[in-house]
């Protein structure tokens, strides 16, 4: 790996960016004084970017730029970069490395993708401080891969609604004037009508109008989540949709039917994966109390949920199911433990912990693991804020409750009816609900054999996409007299922009 050295080190001829920090930080000055944050060099796998850009200048191909930014993107993007390299499209891996510990990206590991990550941003700090690193660092990879191969085109491959798919997408643009594809397109917050009336409802008409009641977009939240696959999808050429709903969603923004495809869940290829491969240490050896009896997954983290009245709720209703002899498995994110020690309710837990039917443990490092239990006789149910856990219970055939006012996933309630939104709307409302939803047989069973939606192979479907793109000449970014069919430029024979 070649590391990109700051001032200190500007010797270094071939890699010459101490000017591009200098012209924009100065000199160096005491951290105290300073408004601008420390900010770490990136690294870059010289001989594989070569490799692979010499690769597509030879072959007359694209490259595609995976970008993988939290935990979930590295089983996220796993079927799209084996079918790329079934398909012999060159590609390479930009690691955020906004996540650098063990547990976090382990993805790494567990889906043998090391040896494919090319770029190493090292980004840090809080949303402002990523976004401004991000856009510096990809505008400079951006113009740096367009100085040594000009006449290679690389597209940026974006996934969800992480800050990498907002931020990287326009970097790339402004770089280069290429656009990106956007994997997972058209996620839009919905809430049910019902929402706004459920102190005038009971628990089951609160359900029965979540399934076959209104629904209404209502985009604030997740946060900045929203903010992110919006603003993607205006930097993104090509959308990959993981269903209809989705797409409907892109075509009202004023996004052309022709640069929209729906191709599935992209969670269903490493999910078939883990389901066939078993992990060579069980989660059962990992977490022998999950063994006996059946357990409530709980897992929170959505900034949102850490405001104060939905935390509290959240807490006491976790407090109150173990209390009433509920197995629950609650699992402590990074933003769980800050708001845990910022509300002062660390207290709650350590005093659960002492109870058999509590289980608290960390992230668990392992996508097989996770599969595994949920899969297995002894998952009674997620809890959760997650938008992945909600496509991965539907493809598994469990219950999910979602501890959200909305959802990005609003097919899974009002058309696979396998996820119920379980509002922290009150630590009673939500006890009641839960309860409600365990004691209903029929209700769970439904829930549990209800309709999968999430399709199967949507890596290779978006490969064999991008394929009939390359080799139909097509460009990741088009003038309005090329989008209306009028003209299109060439210079030496590589096209003008």
């Amino acid at each position: 790996m070649t590391e990109m050295k700051l001032a200190k080190m500007s010797n270094q001829k071939d890699f010459p960016v101490t000017d591009a920090y200098e012209s924009m930080f100065g000199g160096k000055i005491e951290e105290a004084e300073s408004f601008m944050p420390s900010i770490l060099p990136l690294n870059l796998n010289k001989p594989l970017i070569n490799s692979v850009m010499e690769k597509a200048k030879k072959e007359k191909k694209w490259v595609l730029a995976f970008v993988i930014g939290t935990k979930p993107c590295f089983y996220k993007f796993y079927g799209s970069i084996i079918a790329a390299n079934k398909a012999g499209i060159p590609s390479f891996i930009i690691n955020s490395n906004q996540h650098y510990d063990d547990v976090l990206t382990h993805g790494l590991t567990e889906f043998n993708l090391k040896k494919q990550v090319a770029c190493n941003l090292s980004i840090r700090g809080d949303l402002a401080q990523k976004s401004a690193e991000l856009m510096m660092k990809v505008s400079w990879f951006a113009k740096y891969l367009k100085k040594e191969w000009p006449a290679v085109t690389v597209v940026p491959v974006v996934l969800g609604d992480t800050i990498m798919t907002a931020i990287v997408p326009a970097a790339w643009m402004f770089a280069r004037v290429e656009k990106a594809i956007q994997v997972e397109a058209g996620l839009r917050s919905m809430a049910p009508e019902v929402m706004k009336r459920y102190k005038n409802v009971d628990i089951e008409t609160f359900i029965d109008q979540q399934f076959y009641g209104k629904w209404l977009l209502l985009r604030n939240e997740p946060f900045p989540e929203q903010w992110d696959t919006y603003t993607s999808a205006a930097g993104s050429e090509y959308l990959f949709a993981p269903v209809n709903l989705n797409k409907e969603h892109l075509i009202r923004e004023g996004y052309p039917e022709k640069s929209i495809w729906v191709v599935g869940g992209v969670v269903v290829d490493a999910l078939e994966l883990k389901r066939k491969e078993k992990s060579e240490k069980s989660v059962f050896d990992v977490y022998p109390q999950l063994e006996k009896n059946k357990w409530l997954r709980v897992d929170i983290h959505r900034r949102e949920n850490l405001t104060p009245r939905r935390f509290r709720t959240i807490i006491g209703t976790v407090e109150d199911l173990a209390n009433k002899g509920y197995n629950v498995n609650f699992i402590e994110m990074s933003a769980t433990r800050s708001a845990l020690d910022y509300y002062k309710m660390r207290g709650i837990i350590d005093k659960l912990k002492k109870k058999k039917n509590f289980l608290h443990t960390n992230v668990w490092p392992e996508y097989a693991h996770v599969i595994e239990f949920f899969q297995s006789k002894n998952c009674l149910a997620a809890l959760t804020d997650s938008g992945g856990v909600q496509e991965e219970l539907n493809l598994i055939g469990k219950a999910c409750l979602t501890c959200r006012l909305s959802t990005d996933r609003p097919e899974t309630v009002f058309d696979a009816k396998s996820n119920i939104l379980a509002p922290p709307i009150s630590r009673e409302f939500l006890m009641k609900l839960i309860l409600h939803i365990d004691s209903n047989q029929s209700l769970v069973k439904k829930m549990c054999n209800s309709r999968k939606i999430y399709g199967n192979k949507a890596g290779q479907k978006i490969i064999s996409i991008i394929s009939g793109l390359i080799k139909k000449g097509d460009h990741p970014f088009k003038w309005a007299h090329e989008a209306l069919g009028l003209w299109t430029e060439e210079e030496n024979g590589v096209q003008y922009l």
